[in-house]
């Protein structure tokens, strides 16, 4: 496994323009939270764009491009909690991957991949989705998919910020679909950010803002979308304290916003 994973990691450099396109199969995943996602009915077949990301926890071209927070940020612009036109799905690729993996604790991992994300993460084994078509040439592979035909239309694995991977998706002409910018000035400026710690927590979690205006609501939501807690704090500097001692273990998102701007972070309540 260790020299599969070392001989695959040199041919992420490989990924390009020479990536192949083609018709994207229909899928059925469970992420870590327990959610259900369909490639057809839930995204594309409602007019979204979706973005997979396939990649493997031992991958330093996928960390690279995980720790550039573009994916995270084209999420939080995009998504459904923003202009609502596209999904970002993170697919781990390595059917020998374990939780402990993705989280950072294993011994086959660059980090904790769930770090700052909120789009949903995908570890299974055996793997559901044929690597031949979704990552022929090595990882990461982040296919752009069209919502009208379900073809592949880009791999935006090497573009490591907001903006080059917004204009990459904008200069494909997909449908129609235009991601502005007039709505997410405050994303792709990076001014608003958000530190929560520790991270997991046997309760309590205290959460930084920063480059917020004036007074920000910070929400707390279950896996199912349900709010659990709501608080305000003034945006420029606060630390906001949460107490989710009284709830069930598992994972949260707390959402910080303004008139403005709107941050989620994933948050872990243990046992």
């Amino acid at each position: 496994m260790k020299q599969f994973a070392f001989l695959a990691s040199l041919l992420c450099v490989t990924l390009g323009a020479s990536a192949q396109f083609g018709t994207a199969p229909d899928f059925t995943v469970t992420d870590l939270d327990g959610n259900e996602h369909q490639l057809y009915a839930d995204i594309l077949d409602q007019g979204l764009i979706a973005v997979v990301d396939v990649s493997a926890t031992w991958c330093p071209p996928c960390w690279s491009l995980h720790s550039s927070h573009a994916l995270q940020d084209l999420h939080e612009a995009y998504g459904p909690d923003g202009t609502n036109q596209l999904r970002v799905i993170f697919y781990e690729a390595d059917a020998n991957t374990t939780l402990a993996d993705v989280q950072g604790t294993g011994g086959n991992t660059q980090g904790d991949w769930t770090e700052g994300v909120t789009y949903p993460i995908i570890n299974e084994s055996p793997l559901s989705l044929d690597l031949n078509i979704w990552a022929p040439l090595g990882f990461p592979t982040v296919n752009v998919i069209r919502p009208s035909d379900y073809e592949i239309v880009l791999d935006t694995w090497n573009l490591l910020s907001f903006e080059a991977q917004v204009d990459a998706i904008n200069g494909a002409n997909i449908d129609g679909i235009v991601l502005g910018v007039a709505n997410t000035a405050e994303v792709a400026a990076g001014q608003a950010n958000v530190e929560v710690y520790p991270n997991p927590s046997l309760g309590e979690f205290a959460v930084e803002l920063n480059g917020f205006n004036g007074v920000a609501t910070v929400e707390v939501y279950n896996i199912v979308g349900r709010q659990v807690w709501t608080s305000t704090a003034q945006g420029q500097g606060a630390i906001q304290r949460i107490d989710l001692g009284g709830l069930e273990a598992g994972n949260y998102l707390i959402r910080v916003s303004d008139d403005v701007t709107k941050v989620t972070r994933r948050v872990t309540l243990l046992d």
